[in-house]
């Protein structure tokens, strides 16, 4: 019987050398989900943000952009991670944007690997993640902010 174990402890550390062990990153399983959901937000606004276009409007005004696009023009995305949607217009261009508090604990990492991973989805120079909406204020720290461009002049 002593000979059948240890053949069988031999195999068993054969395919374990062979094969590798496989650890599960939950943070990279948690930071996959939240840039598909922001992915998906960003693209429910620039969506209702062309169909406004496509009827000959202007871009909406800051302060009533979701009543001018929504429910006419699709539907508000909902938030992700806590954080939370904005519109901003100014002289660089139109925007919209997913910003909140970034606290320096691990358990935010995700968000942080999540919204930086969505520069890969999007054409270059039309996002940007700082620290402030509009592209402003540096590499996040303390704050976040994925901004999509929607107009640059």
């Amino acid at each position: 019987m002593p000979i059948v174990q240890a053949v069988f402890a031999i195999a068993l550390m054969a395919m374990a050398v062979a094969g590798g062990i496989q650890y599960v990153n939950p943070g990279a399983a948690t930071a996959n989900r939240l840039a598909s959901q922001a992915d998906a937000g960003f693209s429910s606004l620039e969506s209702a943000f062309r169909s406004r276009q496509a009827t000959g409007a202007a871009a909406p005004a800051a302060d009533a952009w979701r009543t001018a696009l929504f429910p006419a023009h699709g539907s508000l995305p909902a938030a992700v991670a806590g954080l939370s949607w904005s519109y901003g217009v100014q002289a660089e261009g139109v925007w919209f944007c997913l910003s909140g508090p970034l606290s320096g604990d691990p358990a935010k990492a995700p968000v942080r690997n999540a919204l930086n991973a969505l520069s890969t989805r999007r054409p270059q120079g039309l996002y940007d993640v700082t620290r402030e909406c509009g592209g402003d204020g540096g590499t996040p720290d303390g704050t976040i902010a994925a901004t999509l461009w929607m107009q640059r002049p």
